[in-house]
This record gives C-alpha cells, structure tokens and sequence, in this order.
C-alpha cells in the first residue's frame, strides 16, 4: 500500500484550517454571552 504523503499533508492542513475556523467563532460567542449576562446582573 502506497501512502501519499502530499494528500494526506494536504488534506491535514484543510482539516485544521477547519477545525480553527469552527472553534474561534464559538469562543467569541461564549465571551459575547458572558459580557451580556455580566451586563444584565448590573442592571
């Protein structure tokens, strides 16, 4: 069995891309949440 590296180096590089471009938008928005609810306890 041949393993191809350039594939498999090239697919590995698209699965982080979207794995990181997944996970930043759900940090943000868990500290978005966070801010609004810090921000309605004060009022």
């Amino acid at each position: 069995m041949y393993f191809d590296w350039r594939t498999w180096g090239i697919w590995a590089i698209g699965f982080t891309i979207l794995v990181v471009w997944i996970l930043v938008p759900i940090k943000e928005f868990k500290k978005m949440l966070k801010k609004r609810k810090e921000g309605t306890k004060n009022n």
